[in-house]
């Protein structure tokens, strides 16, 4: 994608060895520049638990009005309903996030791959090794914004088989 400081290499694959992982992939600065630099700073805030700072890394109007696509287009087009939308998505995230924060202590990232979603918007592949040694893999959606990259949510393969 134009714009973008970082190639991912291609044919990465889940197997390689965590040695591999960590010579054959770029290295990611943590900050919002890039797609993968802003989830390296939402997962800083997650590990610091600080509800302000993940919500910098966020943005709740597109993503928003991303499930309100799905749902209904004539709803996406009204900007009141989407600015409601966006200030519930953001209640519910934060009480969400602070009941239960999510737990990346001695976890590692790892980016493996990078595609265009929609205008402005791409998927990000990350494996995480976990602290046993397993590794689970994630896809995030993650925005171009004026204010730099914001990472969206997470989705799954049946979203985007669907």
């Amino acid at each position: 994608m134009p714009g973008n400081d970082i190639t991912m290499p291609e044919n990465i694959e889940p197997e390689l060895t965590l040695e591999q992982l960590r010579t054959l992939l770029p290295p990611v600065e943590m900050d919002f520049s890039t797609p993968e630099g802003v989830i390296l700073c939402l997962e800083d805030a997650y590990r610091r638990q600080s509800i302000e700072s993940a919500c910098v890394c966020k943005n709740f109007m597109i993503e928003g009005t991303l499930k309100l696509l799905d749902l209904d287009p004539n709803l996406a087009r009204d900007p009141e309903f989407r600015k409601k939308n966006a200030l519930l998505l953001e209640r519910t995230y934060r009480k969400a996030t602070t009941e239960s924060w999510p737990d990346l202590k001695g976890v590692e990232s790892f980016f493996i791959d990078r595609q265009l979603y929609t205008d402005g918007i791409v998927m990000v592949t990350e494996l995480h090794r976990l602290r046993d040694g397993t590794f689970n893999q994630l896809k995030l959606l993650v925005a171009k914004t004026k204010d730099g990259w914001k990472v969206l949510n997470e989705i799954s393969d049946d979203e985007l088989a669907g």
